[in-house]
Order: structure tokens, then sequence, then C-alpha cells
């Protein structure tokens, strides 16, 4: 029986455990949604977006030179004078780096010296050659004489042809060393490096005391004057011709420029029903080869503008805060064109009137609730 009410009692305890850690016991919260905290956020400034209409479309291109030449060498030595510097502008012929050859220089000073002894040989041959010959005709006359037997004017005539072939030797051998002597100073021209052409150095990829690598650009030297290299919509394709004059907006430093059409696609691409044109840039400061620029044709658009100071930029992303109209922000991601007096164009991302964040954007963020 005491077994019976041991059992008994251990059960109750058990289930009394189960319940307890179930949560039986414990008051029960009715089911609902967990609504998240909302950052609020006060301080900021908004400005419309605003719709201009433009009698300029713009055209993005890139500036390259006339020509361009990255100097390099075929042989590795050390760097022992470099004359130019970035932004230097050099004539054709000028030199812009002396580069270590030790051992061509003792290559053509060996040849030298075997240009002389190879000199001296063939003057020896020569005067060998000169009294077998003197010989070999005094003994001809002699033998017509009989004055000679055959066998002794045989052995003069072999004297003397033993000595012309000995001379040509020597003139062979003096010819041999001067064009191995040809053939090594023509690398030296890849020791004293000079400019191709009158052009400007836009890189510099190596300083004084450095080893030059075979192969490997030492400089980049460029041709002015630039050219901008622009694909334009087909519609343009009857109305632009050679010699047309046009304005260039340059990215870098929003300053504009002339631009003269000097070539022009005789055919459209099929595939993005564009044509490409060049234009020669007049005189302009900020002008780089690889940089962008527009090229500004007169034509009346419409576009849409937000101050440039509401542009957020994070490694590739580029967006703008705006206000939505339940009083929150959202961080939208932009499509942006030229800047023009501090505005920035959007060609995609924002609408007309939309309010955007331009002060106070770093406390700004994404569902943030404005007060």
């Amino acid at each position: 029986m005491k077994t019976y009410w041991k059992y008994v009692g251990f059960g109750a305890v058990l289930l009394f455990v189960i319940l307890w850690i179930s949560g039986f016991f414990r008051h029960k919260l009715e089911s609902g949604e967990v609504k998240p905290e909302v950052k609020k956020v006060s301080g900021l400034r908004f400005q419309e977006v605003e719709k201009k209409e433009l009698t300029e479309q713009s055209y993005v291109g890139i500036i390259e030179p006339k020509e361009r030449a990255e100097i390099a060498t075929p042989f590795s030595g050390k760097i022992l004078e470099l004359r130019v510097k970035e932004g230097d502008c050099v004539k054709k012929g000028a030199l812009l780096v002396r580069i270590e050859g030790e051992e061509i220089e003792s290559t053509i000073r060996a040849l030298d010296y075997q240009t002389k002894e190879a000199e001296a040989e063939y003057r020896r041959a020569l005067a060998q050659f000169q009294v077998a010959q003197n010989t070999f005709e005094r003994y001809s006359k002699l033998l017509k004489e009989k004055a000679v037997t055959p066998q002794e004017y045989d052995e003069i005539k072999g004297q003397y042809e033993a000595a012309k072939e000995a001379l040509e030797r020597a003139r062979a051998s003096i010819e041999a060393v001067k064009s191995q002597k040809r053939a090594v100073s023509s690398r030296i021209k890849y020791l004293n490096i000079t400019a191709p052409f009158n052009g400007c150095v836009t890189e510099k990829r190596v300083d004084l005391g450095d080893l030059s690598l075979p192969g490997k650009p030492l400089l980049v030297l460029e041709k002015l004057p630039y050219l901008l290299k622009v694909e334009l919509p087909e519609k343009f394709f009857s109305n632009i011709k050679e010699g047309d004059t046009f304005k260039v907006l340059l990215a870098d430093t929003q300053k504009i420029i002339s631009g003269k059409v000097v070539e022009k696609n005789t055919s459209i691409d099929p595939a993005t029903r564009t044509f490409r044109v060049k234009l020669l840039l007049g005189e302009g400061e900020g002008i780089k080869s690889g940089t962008l620029a527009y090229l500004l044709i007169p034509e009346r658009v419409s576009a849409l503008f937000v101050p440039e100071k509401a542009i957020l930029k994070r490694y590739d992303f580029t967006g703008v805060y705006v206000l939505k109209p339940n009083k929150t922000l959202e961080l939208r991601w932009v499509k942006l064109g030229k800047t023009i007096e501090g505005k920035v164009e959007v060609l995609s991302g924002v609408n007309e009137g939309e309010k955007v964040v331009v002060e106070g954007i770093e406390k700004a963020c994404d569902g943030c609730q404005v007060e």
C-alpha cells in the first residue's frame, strides 16, 4: 500500500513539473503583430525635384588624344636619367630617359677593337697581295719570253691567287665586324629613349634609380590636340556634318569649350541605332584623356534636376532620400546626367514635385519617420 502511494506522489510531482515547464501556470498573451520601432529624425531640409526646359541636349563621350604612345624598352637596366615629369611637353627627338647599358657599351668597345685589328690585317693582306701581283705580272712576261719554266710560273701564280683570297677574307672580316657593330649600336636607341613625336607626358610610371623591365611602359606620351568621341542617335545623322562646331561641357571642371566635327561614321550601327563622331577640341584647362565630356546639341527637351548636395554616394551606389506622403524617408537609386550650376540632372529614379533631403542627409535613413 505504501508503495502504491509512493508512485502516486511521484507521478503527481512529475505532472506538476511538466505543466510548469509548458507554461500552464503562466499568464497567456493574446497573439498579434509585433510592430518594429520606427526611428524618428528631425532637422532635415527638403527641396522639390524641378523640371526645367533645356535648349541643349547633352550626349556623353570620352576624351582621347590624337596620338598616344607608351614609352618602353626591350632591355632591363637601371634608370640613370629621367628628364621629364607628368605635365611636361616635349619636342620630337628630345631625350626622355637614359638607361644603364654597360653590357652593350662593352660589346661596342670590343667590336671597335676587333675592327681595328681587322683593318690592320687587311692592310697586311693588301701589301702582300700587291707584292704577289707585281711578281705574277713579271713572271707572266718572263713566261712569254721563255725566261722561266712553267713550273716556276705556276708557283708564283698560286702565291698570287692565295694572296688575293687572303685580301678578300680580310675585307669580308672588316664588313662582318662593322655589321655586327651596327646591329649592337642600333640597340643604343633603347637605352637613350627619345620622344617619337611632339607631345605631353601624361603618366610617369618610374622614378630615378628604378629598374626598367622589358616591355613595361616607363612613360605615356600623348600628342595634342585632344578629340572627343561620342555616339549619337540616328536622328542627328543627316544634320551633323564634318566642319560643324558645337559646345562641349567638360565633366571634371564644368567648363565649356568648343569642338569641331572632324570625323563622322558613314553608317549607323544597326544594333544600337547610333553613329560615331569625333570632335577636335579647342584649348581649355582641365582637358584630360580618358575623362568624360558632354557634347551639347541644340534641342529643346525637359529634364528633372535636384540640388547637387542631395546626392548620396556610397561605393557604387548613387541615390537620394525621398520624402513619402506618410512622412517617412525612402532611399532611392538614381541615374544622373550632367551638372549645371550646382544642380544635377536626374535621368531616372525620381518624379517631378517629389521632395528630397538637401540638408541633414547624414542623419537620414531608409524608413525613418520625419518629425
